[in-house]
């Protein structure tokens, strides 16, 4: 099972098949949880704006069923535009 999968933080990204991750993710904690992906990779996994989580990780530190409003990153029409333009 992908970690993504049941996940309250899984977001879908309107015009694609992918989704996105709306945890309020620290920068360090982003960058020690998730690794670089391979350069052909990189393409489909634009974490966590835009990606296809078969390419992620197996496991993630900030799954949960539940969503926590404090954890949860506020509704942005400029990260919704990144989202939409981060997969091309």
């Amino acid at each position: 099972m992908l970690p993504c999968d049941g996940c309250a933080y899984r977001q879908g990204v309107p015009g694609s098949a992918h989704i996105r991750c709306v945890f309020k993710w620290h920068p360090d904690t982003l960058r020690a949880a998730i690794p670089a992906p391979s350069p052909r990779v990189a393409q489909w996994f634009f974490f966590p704006l835009n990606y296809d989580p078969v390419w992620g990780p197996d496991v993630c530190p900030n799954r949960n069923e539940t969503r926590d409003p404090a954890q949860t990153m506020p509704d942005d029409p400029m990260l919704d535009l990144l989202s939409l333009l981060g997969g091309r």
